[in-house]
Parts: structure tokens; C-alpha cells; sequence
């Protein structure tokens, strides 16, 4: 289809921006922000740079690495219920104790079983990312796209030359004139889809503060669409980003390079004097395949909405912007519609950029075992055990295997043959009874390996009760005698 990307312009550093609000149709009654600024700066000592100025700029939003916390109040309908505030003070109650007995919170949401539980979500937060910052690739490393940036000056560029900001707008005040509410660095490794879709993840410099200062601003985490939803043609769906509305002097259009690095006309004015207005739109699917949806909107999406969030009736993500189909397409019916990659599909690279996240937080044995429980494995296989210790474990198995087989010797000392394959059989039976439960529902394994014991012993008290009842039934039938 020849899609165009609505491509950001690009800004001068330091940045003063004007803009106008719009509210948003999906939006709720309480003020919220979905949508941030991405910037990325650049310097090149060849390009006769001395400091750090705009490459580009769009749109980009933060997407929660946790589920949607399951609140358990009101009733299946979400209707409240007179009792919400006694499964609150439950619920309370129950994270308290889990604080008192594990040192990190579990993975939060709905209850699912361990193959269900996203990458990350194996890994306390503390050790990893609470939030990724989703932007388009394009936007993040305009040097990897040659299809939108031929300029042989841009050969120059590499990761070490650019670094990574976002900036928090709000887009609930109706002034003219504002600066950003706070600007946040970024970390400046991004992860990029590697099938060269145009996706892209970045992550938080000083996470835990920033998140805190951008929740008090209203900022929000979003969630993706779930998996299990279906759209169908003429469904509604929301755009949001930024617009921008001038166009001055863009390093990404300049084919050789002779003007970056060198200040606008005005030397004496540091006000950039384009408008960026938070923008939002409305749209009705129209067409859907494996990489793409279509949606007819009333106008053309803007310049500035690359990496923008596209929303379901539910606010949640059901996609990413990419662009949209040329105004000059020959089908009238498709031209001008706006493209953006599903949540399905985010999701996919969400996945992939997690896993390998994760195994480079975690230890290589115990990654292993991870994958084996997403591939719905069984937590404790026959597998070799796992060696944290190095040598002492490996010496205690030894110690361990050697005690047992001791004691099979002085079983069969004082049992039969059959009496000793008995024993061993209920033996392993109780052991793999253990294996099931730790591994179906958790818990102290002194008390399961009681329970389980206990349940052994009630069985054979009942068989040997039969046995008795048995033996006293055929005792108490007398011959009869002949006349």
C-alpha cells in the first residue's frame, strides 16, 4: 500500500512550546495523560556540533510491565456492594502478611497459572522494569531506516551519539503558552522489533523516582488489549499524540547535512515558535491482517503521531501508529487511512524484548527453569537439580543417596522382597503426591509432606480395618450339619 509515516518534525534545543488542548472522546472524567513527547538528541563532533540538539521527535507512551491489579470489589457486573470495604481491609490484610513472609511481592493480577505469567513477571520489581516506553523505531533510530531517510549524513550517527528524553505536557490546560510539566531521561540502549517492524521499547533512567513524579502528574500506565478480544469491521477506536502544527528547519530533511549544527536565523531568540497540540481522533476499522489495521478517520492523522497509542473502547492499547496510506492511494476508499500495528503483535515484541531481559537478570539455571514453566513444564522434573551452592550441594546429594541406599539395605535385611517393593512404591508415590502439590498450589512443604503422610496412614488403617472385618465375617460362619 506504500504507507507514508506521519513523519515528526524535528526540534532545536533548549525547546519552549506552545500548544492547545483537546479533549479526548475516550476520555474519562477525571484529567489524565496518556501520551508523552519523545525526544532524541544528538551530537557528532564532524558535524561541527558542540552540543546536543534535536534528531527527532513523536509521540511515545508508557505500557505497564504488570497486569491490571484485580481489585475483587463489587460484583461480577462491577457493580459496588455493601461489603467493598471488608474485602479491601481483606485483601490489605493478606499483603501485609505476605510482606511479613516473603521478602518481595508476588506477580500481581487476576490468578493465572505460572505458564501464564509474562517474562518479567518472574523477576521481583525491584530488579527489573515497572514500565516500557513504547515508541516508534523510526523515531528512536532514524539512521536504521533508510526507506524514510536516504541523507548519506545520517551514515555518521550510531547509538553512541544520541541520547534520550521524554517530556510530560499537560494537556488538561487551556493556556496558550506552557513549558513541559518535567522531562524524564531514558536509557539509551533501546530494544528494537527485530523483524523490522516499526516498534521499538526504551526504558526509565531512575525508574522508581521518575514513575512516582509522573503518577502525580497524572501521567498513566496503560495495558494492552487483551489476547481473547475480536474486533470486527466498523469497530471504533481512539488516536491520541502530538500534532505538530509549523514547520521550520528539520535536520532529517536537510540531504547534506550543511545546516546542522548551526543556529536558526534568529540567534537571539531560544523560543521555538512551532505549535504542538495534543491531539486526538476517532476512527472505524475497516480493514485487518496479521501486521496491520486500517482505520477511516474524518481527517488524516497529523505529522507527530508516529508511536502514538490507538485505543479500544475499554481504553485499552489495541495498537500503535505507523503511519498512513498515501492521500493519492488509486483505491479513494483506502487513501488517507490511518495505520497502525496491533496490540497482538505489540504484544509479540513485548515478549521477545522481555525474555531476553530477563536472561540477563537472572542466573542461567534458574532462566532455564523459567522457560520450562512457560513451555508448561512441570516446576521439579526429573531434571539434574539445580547447583546455586557449587560443590557442598553436589557433596550433600551424595551424602544424601547414600543414606538411602543404606537404608533399602536394612529393609530388606528385615522384610520380604515384596514387602520392601511395597514400602519403596508407596515411597516414591508419596514423594511424587508432594512434587504435584508444590507445584499445583505451593505451601510449607512440612505440611504438605505431613498431609500427605497422614492421608497414607488413614489409607491403611482402612484397609486394615477391611482386612479385620474381614477376617471376623468368615470367623462367624458355621458349617452346617449334616441330618
Amino acid at each position: 500500500l506504500g504507507f507514508e509515516c506521519r513523519r515528526h518534525r524535528h526540534l532545536r534545543y533548549p525547546l519552549i512550546m506552545r500548544y492547545t488542548a483537546i479533549t479526548s472522546a475516550a476520555s474519562k472524567s477525571k484529567q489524565s495523560m496518556r501520551t508523552l513527547a519523545v525526544n532524541v538528541h544528538f551530537k557528532h563532533p564532524s558535524l561541527g556540533m558542540k552540543q546536543h540538539e534535536i534528531l527527532s521527535r513523536a509521540t511515545a507512551f508508557l505500557l505497564s510491565v504488570d497486569p491490571k491489579e484485580s481489585t475483587n470489589q463489587g460484583d461480577e457486573h462491577g457493580q459496588s456492594s455493601p461489603y467493598d470495604h471488608l474485602v479491601k481491609s481483606r485483601s490489605e490484610r493478606e499483603s501485609r502478611s505476605r510482606r511479613q513472609d516473603y521478602a518481595f511481592e508476588p506477580a500481581g493480577g487476576k490468578s493465572r497459572n505460572a505458564s501464564e505469567l509474562d517474562w518479567l513477571e518472574f523477576c521481583p520489581g525491584k530488579f527489573r522494569p515497572l514500565v516500557h516506553v513504547v515508541a516508534s523505531s523510526h523515531v528512536l533510530s532514524p539512521w536504521l531506516w533508510k526507506k524514510y531517510y536516504p541523507q548519506p549524513w545520517l551514515d555518521k550517527i550510531s547509538q553512541e551519539h544520541v541520547a534520550y528524553s521524554v517530556d510530560v505536557y499537560d494537556t488538561g490546560d487551556k493556556s496558550s503558552v506552557s513549558e513541559p510539566l518535567a522531562t524524564f531521561a531514558l536509557n539509551p540502549y533501546p530494544i528494537h522489533h527485530p523483524g523490522n517492524m516499526d516498534l521499538a521499547i526504551a526504558h526509565l533512567k531512575h525508574e522508581e523516582s521518575a514513575i512516582k513524579h509522573m503518577q502525580a502528574l497524572g501521567v498513566e500506565m496503560l495495558h494492552l488489549t487483551d489476547l481473547s478480544k475480536n474486533f470486527e469491521k466498523d469497530d471504533t477506536v481512539f488516536f491520541e499524540g502530538f500534532e505538530i502544527a509549523e514547520d521550520l528547519f528539520d535536520p532529517l530533511n536537510d540531504d547534506e547535512g550543511t545546516n546542522v549544527g548551526k543556529k536558526q536565523k534568529d540567534e537571539s531568540s531560544e523560543e521555538d515558535t512551532r505549535i504542538f497540540m495534543p491531539y486526538t481522533n476517532r476512527g472505524n476499522l475497516t480493514f485487518a491482517s496479521q501486521t496491520r489495521f486500517l482505520a477511516s478517520t474524518k481527517e488524516p492523522l497529523p505529522e507527530g503521531l508516529c508511536g502514538g497509542p490507538v485505543f479500544d473502547t475499554d481504553g485499552d492499547v489495541c495498537g500503535i501508529i505507523e503511519g498512513i496510506v498515501p492521500k493519492d492511494h488509486e483505491d479513494e476508499k483506502l487513501a488517507g487511512s490511518a495505520s497502525f500495528i496491533p496490540y497482538f503483535r505489540l504484544k509479540e515484541f513485548i515478549d521477545f524484548a522481555e525474555r531476553n531481559i530477563l536472561k540477563q537478570i537472572l542466573p542461567k539455571q534458574l532462566f532455564e527453569k523459567v522457560v520450562d514453566i512457560k513451555d508448561g513444564k512441570a516446576l521439579n522434573d526429573n531434571k539434574k537439580p539445580m547447583d546455586f551452592a557449587g560443590n557442598e550441594d553436589e557433596e550433600e546429594s551424595i551424602q544424601m543417596d547414600t543414606v538411602y541406599e543404606d537404608m533399602v539395605d536394612s529393609m530388606k535385611k528385615a522384610h520380604t522382597p515384596e514387602q520392601v517393593e511395597a514400602i519403596l512404591a508407596t515411597v516414591e508415590r508419596e514423594k511424587q503426591e508432594i512434587m504435584d502439590i508444590l507445584d499445583r498450589e505451593g505451601g510449607d512443604l512440612d505440611e504438605i509432606v505431613a498431609k500427605v503422610r497422614k492421608r497414607t496412614r488413614d489409607k491403611q488403617a482402612e484397609i486394615l480395618k477391611q482386612i479385620e472385618d474381614d477376617m471376623v465375617e468368615e470367623a462367624e460362619i458355621v458349617p452346617k450339619k449334616e441330618s
